[in-house]
């Protein structure tokens, strides 16, 4: 029985375009039927003793969870101790509860069935290097030590990939669980440039006109000159952030940041504005410092990075700093008491804005360590000893930030707990199409449903386009199905179509209403049947990564199938690989 009903088709635009969000409303003429959307939105926590060892044997009633200041309840409690499931305590266990300690060096005995950590709390690791705000000397100096890391962050399980950012992001090495993979992509970026150094030449250029300026208003000239090229350049470098980000939002589970750099600041130009109030004995420039405050820059970042449940580990590859200024270059026209405040608010700055981003999302900010691998170590043990918290979110209000606040039991003395600031709602929709953009640009499938896809073969025609045709079957066994009166049941699907080009450009995702109704005499034999649906697209020639995703509007699943088609004759630049 070939089963189909009120199903659209639709293309899709070659060239990428702004997503639409279609509503999806039946006819005036048909039954009204309310779709609650709830989510469960997992808060990920770190807790650690005095000594920064984890924590174990927490149970649900152990935390307190606070959305915009008001208490909400834990629907789901997860935990995991040295990389696996941990047994939960009783809630009922009471004064009798075992103590609570740091995790054991022999990893607690769990079942064999729960020795693999849940799907929705897998480990996605970004190694991130910027090489815009990096100097190449540290960058290579601390490679080693990451390498180390990889190494021993996978054997946690997860995957990890590697990007670079200068000006532009960079794929360098694709998710994989392999670390060899990941070290030959490291070991590419050393003879990359890093422009940190070209920072540092332009701020001395700076200091030396202020030096030589002869009143403040010519030297609060070149103090704002270059005040405003920093802030343009943070401005780039947090949009590049969250361009990355936006890309991992369809990932399920934990997403890990590793953020390396030489530092970013948080205030721009603050060290001329200084060097010009000491230098001409004047207090007109601290009036400067807090209009080139790029503070919400970093909050967009940290807000996107928490909406995807990413931590961001950042690393100041500079290791120890507070001298640089001491160095005989700037002897001859800085004088020793506008040396010594460089000295100190320079790094602080710096340092200002991986601070922050680690802070926001949970992570954790390695400064001003010359050793870093015990400090990746740590990072490393976060990976495998963790509290996940399930809050409720029902999305009438979808794309609004919540802000999140975690408390421990009194009864837990001495800990200290790190987690996201927040989260924002999200739609079915939403999520939906955020999963099929991460699967068109990484190796990643779910397809719970059972969806099978059929790809056509690609037809020419006008202007280089071609048609491709697909066969979308989806099987009826597990789809809500529900009584809408008058003897009939109903499905109401969303399908999502999408393709992405072999550089990574994603065109647009379209969306199209599929559904059936059926008598209530053909129900069981409908089961055992599928909803099929044919749609075109309109692709460029090369070869394309498409995507198809389903979305049971009333159960609440969805799956997502992709596949690789050469549209077009093969070429070299296209082919092969």
């Amino acid at each position: 029985m070939l089963l189909l009903a009120f199903a659209l088709t639709a293309t899709l635009p070659v060239a990428a375009q702004t997503d639409s969000t279609p509503k999806d409303a039946p006819p005036e003429s048909e039954p009204f039927v309310e779709v609650v959307d709830v989510e469960i939105v997992n808060i990920d926590v770190w807790v650690t003793n005095k000594q920064g060892e984890p924590i174990e044997g927490l149970a649900r009633e152990d935390f307190e969870v606070f959305r915009d200041g008001q208490p909400v309840e834990i629907s789901n409690f997860y935990a995991v101790a040295d990389g696996r499931p941990a047994p939960v305590p009783e809630p009922d266990a009471g004064p009798d509860r075992p103590p609570i300690h740091p995790i054991a060096p022999t990893p607690p005995q769990v079942p064999e069935a729960a020795s693999e950590v849940a799907a929705e709390h897998r480990l996605w690791l970004i190694v991130y290097m910027d090489n815009f705000n990096i100097d190449p000397i540290e960058r290579n100096r601390i490679l080693p030590s990451l390498e180390l890391f990889l190494h021993r962050a996978l054997r946690a399980g997860g995957r990890a990939m590697v990007v670079t950012y200068d000006r532009s992001l960079k794929l360098r090495q694709p998710f994989t669980d392999e670390a060899r993979l990941l070290v030959e992509a490291l070991a590419e970026i050393r003879d990359d440039a890093g422009q940190a150094s070209v920072r540092r030449r332009d701020q001395m250029a700076a200091l030396r006109r202020i030096d030589e300026a002869g009143s403040t208003s010519q030297a609060l000239i070149y103090a704002r000159q270059y005040a405003e090229e920093q802030m343009n350049s943070i401005e780039f470098t947090a949009r590049s952030l969250e361009r990355l980000i936006e890309t991992l939002a369809g990932l399920p589970g934990r997403k890990a940041l590793i953020h390396v750099s030489s530092g970013v600041p948080m205030l721009a130009g603050e060290e001329m504005f200084h060097t010009v109030a000491e230098k001409f004995g004047s207090s007109e420039p601290y009036a400067e410092i807090p209009r080139h405050d790029v503070t919400r820059s970093f909050e967009r970042v940290t807000r996107q990075a928490n909406a995807h449940r990413v931590a961001f580990h950042t690393l100041d590859a500079g290791g120890l700093r507070g001298f640089e200024f001491g160095a005989a270059e700037y002897a001859g026209f800085v004088n020793s008491k506008i040396r010594s405040t460089l000295n100190s608010i320079v790094p602080e700055n710096l340092q200002a804005g991986l601070r922050f981003m680690a802070t926001e999302t949970g992570g954790q900010a390695i400064v001003n360590r010359n050793e870093i691998l015990p400090a990746l170590e740590e990072v490393t043990r976060d990976f495998g000893s963790f509290y996940s918290l399930g809050i409720t979110s029902v999305n009438t209000d979808s794309g609004r930030y919540h802000e999140i606040k975690v408390k421990l039991a009194e009864r837990i003395k001495g800990a200290s707990l790190r987690h996201r600031a927040g989260y924002r709602n999200k739609s079915q929709e939403t999520r939906i199409r955020e999963q099929l953009r991460s699967a068109l640009l990484y190796s990643y499938e779910a397809n719970p449903i059972g969806v099978e896809v059929t790809w056509g073969v690609p037809q020419p025609r006008e202007k280089s386009t071609y048609k491709l045709p697909i066969r979308v079957g989806v099987p009826l066994r597990d789809i809500a199905l529900l009584p809408i009166g008058e003897g009939k049941h109903e499905a109401r699907l969303r399908l999502f179509v999408g393709a992405a080009a072999q550089g990574g450009d994603i065109s647009e995702i379209s969306a199209s209403p599929l559904g059936v109704r059926l008598a209530d005499e053909h129900l069981d034999a409908a089961r055992a049947e599928s909803l099929v649906h044919t749609k075109e697209l309109l692709l460029g020639a090369g070869r394309q990564k498409v995507g198809v995703a389903i979305l049971d509007l009333f159960g609440g699943q969805s799956s997502v199938v992709t596949g690789i088609i050469q549209v077009g004759p093969e070429t070299p630049a296209s082919g092969g690989s």
